[in-house]
């Protein structure tokens, strides 16, 4: 009987299995027929049938199809109707169309240099953030933009800013970009800079994220990677149109947050305009409550004193100028006009020092009083017919950026003391009357050329060159009138210039190779007071020169595997800052100057693999960086007043501080893993995860190894998406860190970091959106919901405890 049942139903199956219908996968690339370029966005129909489909960001596309024969009609704007007759086989397709004479009239683009203009693909690994996934963000700042994003670090030295981390450095090593130029000051320093505070996020349409050195594009600077700043452009429109947006923004428990933001765009056939401005005010900043009050003394896990504000504005314009030419104009103002860096202000892990009667550095300190950016960007963009010049580009920037501090003293006879004993515990203080200001800024006139030749169908070159030229102005002054010497000499210029040259070749889809050569040049002129001042140098001047490059691989295994390699070499020339500053660093150390420098460079050799397919998606990147004649901070072995005096040791007071100059000193290796991969089970759910781990090892010049400063512990993020519909989607989401305990000896002295390590963390975060209206959208943000204690590495914050935001953005 089990044997009649199981016949039966063999033969059910059976019959079942032949009532389905058969697939076939068809599927390949549309390229343009004139710059073999993919073409996004061209829809596919079956003709004769409501099917169809459209190709992808990089021009692919793939279906199933169960009736064979079948035409398949390919169309696009500014191109040529094609259809084509496909047979019953599995077929990979390469479908080619030609440009109609309406394509002439096209928006012209500016080339990203990183990309290869045949397949549109670049070998070098890279994050992207579009305006497009703000709703997946919980945004304070734009850094919090690539927090937990792959490949990138955030520390946060004080309310408001935010430095990113890149393959395990910061600072000097990593290179800003606002729309192309650099955006990093002839001054910047190592480690940690507030720079990125002075972007407003919600003026940004996209962040790239270049990891590793990209010196061969962008000249000096870009030693561990890069970030380029896209602000808000918008395109022509085929008919006259206004529309625009409000939003605003509230915190509760977290810090505060009030912002106003509003922006208005218009868009015409030969002309588009965007107007937009920003503004936010933070009361507080609130930590959780099991966080270590003794760790803000004189303070509480609240810091009241955290306030500050932010506002912003923008301009842009996008001119048609011909039939296939345009001007592009912009302007973007950033500014906090004051916050305070509350690793001056608090005791931090000094506690952790035996000493009684322990006080923080500062009654007050500021390194955003005010911080300004303000940038100007003109573009000029040609397309030709013509291979040798089929795209040509010239932009020139004007940057001002204001690197203002202001410190006060406790008042001589108002002190606080902290104490393990209560009897001697007083957190009471008041401030001296003496302020002093320490201004430095940075006036950046800059220039670029960008050509694209075709030399075949399979061969693209790309040239050009950048010209930067800065000039400091730095003063130290008191509310009294009394001024000190500069940190960095008044009137200090600063002259980077390069020429590039880059191969793109493809011979077909399955294989590209990308070359790039570059010379950079470097000129530093140093009007130094005198010898006989504290900085002790007569004017000087010196050139460096670098040529750097990159060899690309990329290898398509099969239609969703992609193999990708890249080599590249790196450069970073002293600067003002290596060169010439002088005043205190950190929390305990007073920097001198040294002008026998030479220059930092990198070699960099990375493999990475990317998947795709209809559910799933990843990417992994093994990385190695060594680096030559690392510029280093050494102790010099003297200990020294706040004027740069040598004092005896035996004369112990807290006001005293460790000498340090820069020298070549050190070569650095680090090596890591970045993966980010996401898995879409259904048009509702998707879950994702991001991690990144870096491992890094300093060579002394007598062979003995420290582990590197400040490097990031292995850290990331795992989220589930849910969209039961288009008018809402909940995001769960844990952003996490593993613990950190290989800390290095300047971290062992560093009160931001304990000698136990950074304890790891997962902090739980839920973002629901919701679109109430047709044009109005709302975002809760539950922050932290297990009210945690954590921290970032080396910061000097812990995260802020449970809190709430609440958002609410109209479009009209």
């Amino acid at each position: 009987m089990n044997k009649l049942l199981q016949f039966f139903g063999l033969i059910t199956i059976f019959s079942f299995l032949q009532s389905v219908p058969v697939y076939a996968q068809v599927g390949g690339i549309v390229q343009s027929s004139e710059s073999f370029n993919p073409l996004k966005g061209v829809n596919i129909v079956v003709v004769g049938t409501n099917n169809g489909s459209s190709t992808s960001s990089d021009g692919t596309f793939f279906f199933d199809i169960s009736t064979f024969p079948l035409r398949l009609q390919f169309s696009a704007l500014g191109y040529e109707n094609q259809t084509i007759t496909i047979q019953e086989s599995d077929q990979e397709l390469v479908i080619h169309l030609k440009p109609s004479i309406l394509g002439l009239d096209e928006i012209v683009v500016s080339p990203d240099r990183t990309v290869n203009p045949i397949t549109n693909t670049s070998s070098i690994a890279r994050s992207t953030v579009s305006i497009e996934q703000l709703p997946t963000k919980s945004v304070t700042t734009a850094v919090e933009l690539l927090r937990a994003e792959t490949g990138v670090f955030v520390q946060q030295t004080s309310v408001g800013q935010g430095s990113l981390y890149i393959r395990g450095r910061a600072g000097r090593d990593v290179l800003y970009l606002f729309n192309g130029f650099r955006m990093n000051p002839s001054f910047v320093r190592s480690g940690q800079n507030q720079y990125f505070g002075a972007i407003d996020p919600f003026l940004i349409s996209q962040l790239d994220v270049y990891r590793g050195p990209v010196s061969v594009y962008y000249g000096s600077d870009a030693l561990s990677g890069g970030v380029n700043i896209s602000p808000i452009v918008k395109d022509f429109s085929s008919e006259v149109q206004t529309s625009g947006e409000v939003a605003t923004f509230l915190n509760f428990q977290g810090n505060g947050e009030k912002t106003g933001h509003a922006k208005i765009y218009y868009q015409a056939p030969r002309l588009s305009l965007f107007i937009g401005g920003t503004y936010r005010d933070f009361d507080y900043y609130n930590m959780s409550n099991s966080s270590n009050d003794a760790l803000w003394f004189p303070y509480d896990e609240t810091l009241s004193n955290a306030d500050y504000q932010f506002q912003s504005y923008q301009f842009s314009s996008r001119i048609k100028t011909g039939t296939n030419s345009n001007l592009t104009l912009i302007s973007y103002n950033g500014e906090i006009p004051d916050a305070p860096r509350l690793d001056r202000l608090t005791l931090g892990y000094s506690i952790e020092e035996t000493d009684e009667d322990l006080r923080p550095q500062f009654g007050y300190y500021s390194n955003t009083s005010p911080l300004i950016f303000w940038g100007n960007t003109a573009e000029y963009r040609l397309n030709t017919s013509r291979p040798t010049f089929q795209n040509f580009g010239i932009k020139v920037a004007y940057f001002r950026l204001k690197d203002f501090r202001t410190e006060q003293d406790f008042a001589f006879d108002d002190q606080p003391a902290f104490s393990i004993s209560n009897e001697t515990f007083d957190n009471t203080f008041s401030l001296s009357d003496t302020t002093n200001y320490d201004r430095n800024e940075s006036n950046q006139i800059q220039a670029s050329l960008d050509v694209q030749s075709r030399i075949t169908r399979h061969l693209y070159l790309k040239w050009g060159g950048d010209l930067s030229f800065d000039k400091v102005s730095s003063e130290r002054v008191s509310n009294y009138g009394d001024s000190r010497l500069p940190r960095y000499p008044d009137g200090s210029e600063y002259l980077l210039t390069g020429i590039f040259t880059q191969l793109d070749y493809a011979r077909s889809q399955k294989f590209s190779l990308e070359y790039g050569l570059r010379y950079s040049l470097a000129y530093a002129n140093i009007p130094f007071e005198g010898i006989e001042t504290e900085r002790q140098y007569d004017p000087y001047s010196d050139s460096f020169g670098q040529f750097t490059q990159s060899l690309g691989l990329t290898y398509n295994l099969t239609n969703n595997l992609t193999l990708l390699n890249n080599i590249s070499t790196g450069f970073r020339a002293p600067n003002v800052a290596d060169l010439s500053e002088i005043g205190t660093r950190g929390s305990n150390q007073f920097q001198t100057p040294n002008t026998e420098l030479k220059p930092e460079k990198t070699l960099n050799f990375d493999i990475g693999m990317q998947f795709q397919n209809d559910a799933y998606s990843f990417e992994i990147y093994s990385f190695w960086l060594h680096y030559f004649d690392k510029i280093s901070r050494i102790q010099t072995g003297n200990t020294v007043n706040i004027f740069g005096e040598i004092i005896p040791e035996s004369n112990e007071t807290w006001e005293l501080y460790t000498e340090v100059t820069n020298e070549n000193v050190n070569s650095m290796d680090l090596l890591g893993v970045e993966f980010a991969g996401e898995y879409e089970n259904s048009n509702e759910i998707k879950t994702g995860l991001t991690f990144t781990y870096t491992w890094g090892n300093l060579t002394n010049t007598d062979g003995s190894k420290d582990p590197v400063d400040r490097i990031p512990p292995a850290n990331g993020i795992f989220y589930v998406e849910y969209t039961p519909s288009t008018s809402i989607s909940i995001r769960p989401q844990a952003r996490y860190a593993f613990a950190h305990r290989r800390i290095s000896p300047s971290e062992e002295n560093d009160i931001r970091v304990s000698q136990d390590g950074t304890d790891g963390f997962v902090n739980l975060q839920v973002l629901i959106n919701i679109h109430t209206l047709e044009k109005m959208n709302v975002k809760l943000v539950a922050d932290n919901i297990m009210d945690v204690a954590y921290r970032e590495h080396a910061s000097s914050l812990d995260g802020m405890g449970r809190n709430y935001t609440i958002s609410v953005s109209y479009s009209f």
